[in-house]
């Protein structure tokens, strides 16, 4: 088996440090990590033998378009520990809770099997849920929100002793 890696001896073009902007230099690692785990493009499988040694031990020789993707979303507010955990949510949704008609507008990139996974959001779009999430709210439940226009299931419900239940809501 032949594979092709970065240290085989051709130039991978991706250079660490340009394309990144106002990301800060110590968070350049994370977003880069963060984006190979949830990518917001895959340039396939003979290119990602380049991509992910420079990504992986701390590197940031990541694509162009991950790199803008983590500045505008850096550009929000969103730190790599927040786009990881918007991710993660966001996948537990794929296929069973999104709508291309509803939540179009939160994604570059629409997510679908056809991409194996990749997508792209919207960072004006999903600055709601950061800032719920900066204000206490559990994620999980500030993703519910954006999905439903605003208007999440109730949380639960709680009966008291001798008394009817009661919903507990926003």
């Amino acid at each position: 088996m032949f594979l092709i890696s970065a240290d085989f001896g051709a130039s991978d073009k991706l250079d660490p440090v340009e394309g990144w902007g106002d990301v800060p230099e110590a968070d350049r690692p994370l977003w880069s990590r963060y984006l190979l785990d949830y990518m917001p493009w895959f340039p396939g499988p003979v290119i990602m033998n380049y991509v992910a040694p420079g990504v992986t031990n701390g590197g940031t020789r990541a694509p162009h378009v991950w790199k803008d993707t983590a500045r505008n979303l850096h550009a929000v507010g969103f730190t790599p520990a927040d786009y990881y955990l918007l991710a993660v949510l966001m996948k537990e949704c794929f296929g069973t809770q999104l709508d291309v008609q509803r939540h179009a507008h939160l994604f570059e990139l629409w997510p679908d099997a056809k991409r194996a996974g990749m997508f792209r959001f919207t960072p004006s779009a999903w600055k709601p849920w950061l800032e719920k999430v900066r204000a206490a709210e559990s994620p999980r439940r500030a993703v519910q929100y954006m999905l439903t226009d605003g208007r999440p299931p109730a949380l639960g419900s709680l009966t008291v002793e001798g008394r009817g239940t009661r919903v507990i809501s926003d």
